[in-house]
């Protein structure tokens, strides 16, 4: 039986939609065959989705499974894949009716217990998956639900299992889409006590730390340097550092950087 589910993988900081086509054939021993141009984290997804499918409860096909992430010429990084190919599988084998599926893209890690796990690149993906008119949602790992939930006009599902995603699309379960907190969290870490704009004079001395936030050059500075800047897109910026692995929202917090 063949399955079709939606996700995505990154290609620096631009998600890229990907079809996962999961085909479970009779054969004299089981195997389980992956392609679609993947890198090694990629590669080792399935051994972590036999054993999460496993201890969630369900139940290994023993067959042939041929798993194929299409386009095949677009290189496939991360462990985001583990849910959708764990969903695959079981719909692939009967296990999950399929119907709800093609509602939603997927992504998320697997742990061996069938735990979600955080995947980078949570806010661009749903950037890009509320482009596409075909898709109510995104099925997520809970902990990317936050950022996620910034993007309007798309569901963010953020699901803790591979056995609570199983529930949702079985309509065994309805989770409440993630609520979006953007304007409050940019709002609650953007007041200052002070500000650089109210130094008056030191004309040189400003531009001098300016022009060191700006490019990084030496200077002993207690950082970061309010309203230096000028305002950035904030679910882009907050876009960036999520595929730098640092937290989306940014707070005020004092470091020294010397050099």
């Amino acid at each position: 039986m063949l399955a079709r589910l939606k996700t995505y993988t990154l290609l620096g900081i631009e998600a890229m939609p990907v079809d996962v086509e999961v085909d479970i054939s009779p054969a004299a021993m089981p195997k389980t065959i992956l392609v679609g141009l993947p890198d090694t984290a990629v590669k080792e997804s399935t051994h972590r989705v036999e054993r999460a499918i496993v201890n969630s409860g369900f139940t290994r096909p023993i067959d042939r499974i041929v798993i194929n992430l299409a386009p095949g010429d677009l290189p496939k990084q991360a462990a985001s894949f583990d849910l959708s190919v764990a969903l695959g599988v079981l719909a692939g084998s009967g296990q999950l009716i399929p119907d709800r599926l093609e509602q939603y893209a997927i992504i998320g890690e697997l742990a061996l217990e069938g735990y979600t796990r955080p995947v980078k690149g949570g806010l661009s993906i749903a950037i890009e998956a509320a482009k596409d008119q075909e898709l109510r949602g995104l099925v997520l790992p809970a902990a990317n639900a936050a950022e996620a939930a910034v993007v309007e006009g798309l569901e963010i599902i953020p699901v803790e299992s591979l056995s609570q995603a199983v529930a949702f699309f079985a309509g065994e379960v309805d989770i409440a889409p993630a609520p979006s907190r953007l304007e409050e969290l940019f709002e609650e870490h953007s007041l200052y006590d002070i500000d650089f704009g109210d130094v008056r004079g030191q004309e040189s001395a400003k531009r001098a730390i300016t022009l060191a936030a700006a490019g990084s050059h030496n200077l002993i500075m207690l950082y970061p340097v309010p309203a230096i800047a000028v305002d950035v897109n904030q679910i882009g910026f907050s876009g960036t550092r999520a595929e730098a692995g640092q937290p989306c929202i940014f707070e005020l917090h004092r470091s020294s950087a010397s050099h």
